[in-house]
């Protein structure tokens, strides 16, 4: 066709391309000014058919990395189709020059999975994938081209996929020879798992830089796909395992979709060592959508995703995002993508749950992170007496999507709960008011732990639950310590005897004997006992380094813990603000103040940091700035801590008489419910009333008040820390070693000393 030749309103420029299928035209498009590539098909009688095939498959694709088409139209009784043209050379043109550099190779593969994954997403098979339908753009990225031979996906048709069903059906066998997949070139049943084959070829091309199956004849390399294994080449392990996975002869031993294969490659990529292969697979569980009736289901689907997170962790070579971390982003307005790399997750589960009486109906996706394209989903109508068998199959099917091994020990896998489902639904209420971390809230979550119990009196969590709670309790001084501690350890021993490596029990029955028991010893035996248990657990490494570890000043390993915690959930601003507190602690305010400023940039309104904050002023002498600081603290809780962090500012910023207001209203709260004294202790310090502060620790020694055993470490306490009484309590509660010699039991007012 000469150049000038005006087919519709395309003028032809000149023939770029040409072969046995047809002839390539770069042309001008007169009404939009774009430059365009028009390709004709050889004429046949198959010709109309295969270019709306085409057409059709192609045009129902939007993505970066795949060949645009615009439309089709005939010329002098020949079908043609109309395509973004594009520049650069076919994959097959810089495979001539010999292998791929690995890092260019892999860029290149990753895209080729992602325009797949588009492409299989919307039901359809390309079935002829290899490096001439390729073509790498002079920007460097990869466009898909070629969809004339693509077929629908069996599993896309089942759905009902209407526009899967112009493509070339199956049971023929239709293809280029050496791209083939074994169950192609039988002619037998194609679905997704056919193109990885292929991609699986065309990758060993890029990196070896031959074809692991081409023979003399189209008999001796179709024999090879069928029967040979790929030759062994020079690569590093972990992406020899991705070839070995892409090149499986038997589907079933593939990688199920082409977003698995990404991230397994990106994951490789990005391991920085490549002869140690792809680095552990992390998923995220979001927190399910309740679509019941009623919407009154919250509980159960925060219950659902959470015991998936506890099942899933036992997965190896599988990090889970931790539970605090992940519902976070409950309801967020963000996309999945930008959920994903805040949590450092390749993978996220998200689902829905609708209950209505004892049926129940739960949906899941699992989608590709990078890609933002599913790789698997399910739905599940059932009982609720099998909610149990739900949740296994769930957690299998995840570690078979993500081609992870269960832990080598199949019983700890299996889930189980009270033969009474109704034991489990108060359970799962009892955890869902738990998280809620409210005095109120607490107090309802050890109601639906008793009721659970009273469903199924061996039920080892609820007690576990139960001791959870009252030592949470007690933590926020909202109950008296004798009154809520005994109760939390009968509840945690009882756990323990019937489940004793549980270690939501361990954990509470470690802080029991920090807090309240002063055991220090015990208690990290079995703070460490509950990590070795379940190390993805950041609650047992949070309680351990700010209730076991700081208190005697070992701050350097409470870091590490509190690390290790943030790294399971670092989107947790409780574990960031108890990092700050730690620096607080410790002495170094600049640290501190630095990081629970950028708490407050995420959250206004966390009161953890902004309550530290403020003591972080008091001690770098910015007094105006602690006053403002507590005082926003105390608007948004009202806690007695806040009273008294408030009253102990305003001493040191010489506002007396308002400090003088802030220890009156902790005695009147004293009247009705219980304060600690230390409390009232730290605002007659900042009032150098040394006699009446240390006749209050005293008291709080007495009592066992929890937040005793800050008293070594609370900058506010210097002042007296050196007195004898003082001293006496320090030792009786194991905070520091008994004194050698006899300490000062005179005071010089004012003195500090």
């Amino acid at each position: 066709m000469e150049p000038g030749k005006l087919i519709s309103h395309y003028r032809v420029v000149e023939q770029i391309g040409r072969g046995g299928w047809g002839e390539v035209f770069l042309a001008q498009d007169v009404i939009l000014g774009r430059r365009v590539a028009l390709k004709f098909l050889a004429t046949g009688e198959n010709a109309h058919r295969q270019i709306l095939a085409e057409a059709r498959s192609a045009a129902s694709l939007d993505h970066p990395y795949i060949c645009k088409v615009f439309e089709t139209g005939e010329y002098e009784g020949k079908p043609f189709i109309v395509m973004e043209f594009l520049e650069g050379p076919t994959l097959s043109q810089l495979l001539k020059s010999g292998p791929v550099p690995l890092s260019q190779a892999l860029n290149i593969a990753i895209e080729i999975c992602e325009a797949l994954a588009e492409a299989h997403s919307k039901g359809m098979i390309h079935c002829d994938l290899k490096p001439s339908n390729i073509m790498i753009t002079r920007s460097g990225h990869v466009k898909l081209m070629d969809f004339g031979l693509a077929r629908s996906d069996p599993r896309a048709e089942a759905l009902g996929d209407d526009a899967t069903r112009t493509m070339i059906p199956s049971g023929q066998i239709m293809g280029t020879p050496s791209y083939m997949a074994p169950e192609q070139a039988r002619g037998q049943r194609l679905d997704a798992r056919t193109d990885i084959f292929a991609f699986g070829i065309v990758l060993f091309e890029m990196v070896s830089g031959t074809n692991p199956f081409r023979g003399a004849t189209r008999a001796d390399t179709t024999a090879a796909i069928l029967h040979q294994a790929p030759p062994e080449i020079a690569a590093p392990a972990g992406l020899k395992e991705i070839l070995r996975r892409t090149l499986a002869k038997d589907p079933a031993e593939r990688y199920d979709s082409a977003g698995a294969l990404a991230s397994d490659l990106a994951a490789f990529r990005q391991s920085g060592d490549p002869g140690r292969g792809a680095a552990p697979r992390a998923i995220a569980i979001l927190p399910f959508q309740d679509l019941s009736p009623l919407r009154d289901q919250g509980y159960f689907c925060d219950g659902l995703a959470e015991e998936l997170i506890l099942a899933l962790g036992r997965i190896e070579r599988l990090r889970v995002v931790a539970r605090g971390a992940a519902f976070r982003y409950r309801d967020a307005e963000i996309g999945l993508k930008e959920i994903g790399r805040a949590l450092n997750a390749a993978t996220i589960l998200e689902g829905s749950v609708r209950k209505a009486g004892e049926r129940v109906r739960i949906v899941v996706h699992m989608v590709d992170v990078e890609s933002g394209y599913p790789i698997w989903s399910e739905r599940y109508d059932r009982t609720l007496d099998d909610i149990f068998e739900i949740q296994e199959d769930i957690s299998r099917a995840i570690a078979e999507k993500l081609r992870v091994t269960l832990a080598p020990d199949p019983d700890k896998f299996v889930l189980t709960g009270p033969e009474n489902i109704q034991a489990y639904e108060f359970y799962l209420k009892g955890r869902y008011f738990w998280n809620k971390r409210t005095e109120e809230s607490l107090k309802l979550s050890i109601e639906q732990f008793e009721r659970a119990l009273g469903e199924d009196p061996g039920y080892a969590p609820a007690y576990a639950g139960i001791a959870d709670a009252w030592v949470t309790l007690s933590l926020y001084g909202a109950v008296r310590p004798m009154e809520a501690l005994p109760m939390a350890r009968s509840a945690a021993d009882r756990a323990l005897s019937l489940k004793p490596e549980l270690p939501q029990a361990l954990t509470s029955r470690a802080a029991i004997r920090a807090i309240f028991d002063w055991d220090w010893r015990a208690a990290a035996r079995e703070f460490e006992a509950a990590i070795s248990l379940d190390p993805r657990y950041a609650q047992a490494r949070q309680w351990f380094a700010m209730n076991c570890l700081a208190p005697r000043g070992l701050f350097a390993r409470a870091r590490e813990e509190l690390k290790a915690a943030w790294k399971l959930e670092p989107v947790s601003l409780a574990i960031a603000a108890s990092l700050g507190a730690l620096d607080f602690f410790a002495g170094d305010q600049d640290a501190a103040l630095q990081r629970l400023r950028a708490v407050l940039e995420l959250d206004d309104g966390f009161y953890l940091a902004r309550y530290f904050l403020g003591q972080v002023y008091s001690e770098k002498q910015m007094h105006d700035e602690a006053v403002a600081e507590l005082e926003r603290a105390f608007e948004a809780s009202g806690s007695s801590e806040s009273v008294a962090a408030l009253g102990y500012a305003r001493a040191l910023a010489g506002r007396r008489a308002e400090a003088l207001a802030s220890l009156q209203e902790l005695s009147a709260r004293a009247a009705a419910a219980y304060v600690s004294p230390v409390l009232m202790a730290k605002v007659q310090v900042g009032l150098d009333d040394f006699d009446g502060a240390i006749a209050n620790l005293e008291q709080a020694y007495q009592l066992r008040s929890t937040d005793l055993i800050w008293l070594g470490v609370r900058p506010a306490f210097r002042k007296i820390r050196s007195h004898d009484r003082v001293v006496e309590i320090l030792t009786g509660a194991g905070l520091q070693e008994p004194p050698t010699i006899a300490r000062s039991t005179t005071w010089k007012r004012g003195s500090g000393e």
